[in-house]
């Protein structure tokens, strides 16, 4: 099944025009009234293949057998077998370049940091228990010398703290531009699975709660993604805004020409072809404004694409996947890129939960809070954990006195003693 979007003057011209095109089963899955006319949503469906139809299941078998075969992973990878010639899926092949990327970057992360160790080690430097913490963290080279040569001989957690978080606060920067306010056209980039439908959903209720529903018009490019189209639909439906799906670049330019100049445009595109979507959207809408929105948990490879490639992004939106993600890959990409501006992040797929202003204290705060600074160790064995305030030795604790359990009765205060005479 499929769904189309009929429009019509009223409810009774928009059924009859479901029923001319579609017949009189056809069934209709929403109505809606949007800028002065009535839309319905309609569920079609698809046209079976004949040549399938009354067909044995032998002869089924044997045409799936008269595909060409799927190449193995490891021929792949290993160039046993042409990548272009035999696979079909622009996905596996993205995945497969992903994975010899990911590889790649590792094994040069590997020889940076042994010949960074063994600088450290003929140089004879004894290293404390905080920069143990930052040597034994997975972090990336360039971050973690970085970091180590900050706070070379600091000993106390918040000074260490506060030296990381300037090392790396003057090369992120942060766009204040309230999402309410948008204008223009916005298009949306990401890999496949990025959540760019869902931050698109989230700024156009945004926009609707702002009483600008009108003015809104999303633009489904060039995903031939299955259930895309129809995700984007139902969510334009629920909020009664139009939208429209084009698969080329002429039609691009043809719907936003007939579209009014005052018109909010936002474009969701695909995760696969990216550059030359890139590519299409510069040349059909020239001032269009263009956002990247990756995971806040980005591999080194997608940031090696995405980030270092030759496009010119308007803002980094991030999109955080779990409750505390380790964003230090994200942040040693975009320190060494300080002509890019964060701008939003997405907690959760909630589309009445507002896509919120990325703050760049409180992002460095929560990845330095992963090096776990704040627990310092004494001599005797005794560990405190400032945020807590708990008392972790052998010593007897406020709790254990006002108990009694462990307290000494010499500690006591004598009047205390006299009032509590054994009977």
């Amino acid at each position: 099944m499929e769904l189309k979007r009929i429009i019509g003057k009223d409810s009774k011209h928009a059924m009859e025009l479901v029923r001319r095109e579609f017949g009189p089963d056809a069934l209709v899955i929403s109505s809606h009234r949007v800028n002065h006319r009535f839309e319905m949503i309609v569920a079609v469906d698809i046209a079976p293949d004949p040549s399938l139809i009354n067909r044995p299941d032998d002869g089924l078998l044997q045409v799936q057998h008269e595909q060409a075969a799927t190449p193995r992973f490891s021929a792949i990878l290993h160039g046993e077998q042409s990548p272009e010639a035999s696979i079909t899926n622009d996905r596996a092949q993205e995945i497969v370049n992903l994975f010899k990327s990911e590889m790649h970057l590792l094994k040069k992360e590997l020889a940076q940091l042994r010949s960074a160790s063994a600088w450290r080690y003929q140089s004879g430097e004894v290293d404390n228990l905080i920069e143990n913490k930052i040597s034994q963290y997975e972090l990336p080279s360039t971050s973690k010398l970085l970091i180590l040569d900050a706070i070379k001989n600091v000993t106390d957690p918040t000074e260490a703290t506060n030296r990381i978080h300037e090392l790396f606060s003057s090369a992120l920067l942060a766009n204040d531009h309230e999402p309410e306010n948008l204008s223009g056209v916005h298009a949306f980039f990401g890999l496949t699975g990025a959540g760019k439908t869902t931050m698109i959903g989230k700024l156009a209720t945004q926009l609707v709660a702002a009483a600008r529903g009108e003015s809104l018009t999303i633009i489904s490019f060039a995903d031939h993604k299955l259930g895309a189209w129809n995700q984007m639909q139902l969510i334009c439906s629920g909020l009664g805004i139009q939208c429209f799906r084009c698969s080329d670049r002429q039609m691009l330019e043809t719907i936003i020409r007939e579209l009014p100049d005052d018109q909010c445009i936002l474009i969701d595109t695909p995760g696969l072809n990216l550059d030359q979507t890139y590519q299409d959207i510069q040349a059909a809408v020239p001032d269009a404004l263009m956002h990247l929105l990756v995971n806040a948990e980005i591999s080194r490879s997608s940031c090696e694409k995405l980030l270092n490639s030759n496009h010119d992004w308007d803002s980094i939106n991030i999109a955080e996947m779990s409750p505390q993600p380790d964003t230090w890959v994200l942040i040693d990409a975009l320190s060494r890129q300080p002509q890019l501006h964060l701008w939003l992040k997405t907690t959760n797929g909630d589309l009445n939960h507002a896509a919120e202003a990325i703050d760049v204290d409180s992002t460095l705060e929560s990845a330095i809070h992963l090096f776990g600074l704040k627990e310092t160790q004494h001599q005797d064995g005794r560990v405190e954990r400032p945020e807590s305030g708990r008392q972790m030795g052998e010593e007897t604790s406020t709790l254990d006195y006002l108990t009694g359990l462990r307290a000494d009765p010499n500690d006591r205060n004598p009047t205390s003693s006299q009032n509590h005479k054994p009977v």
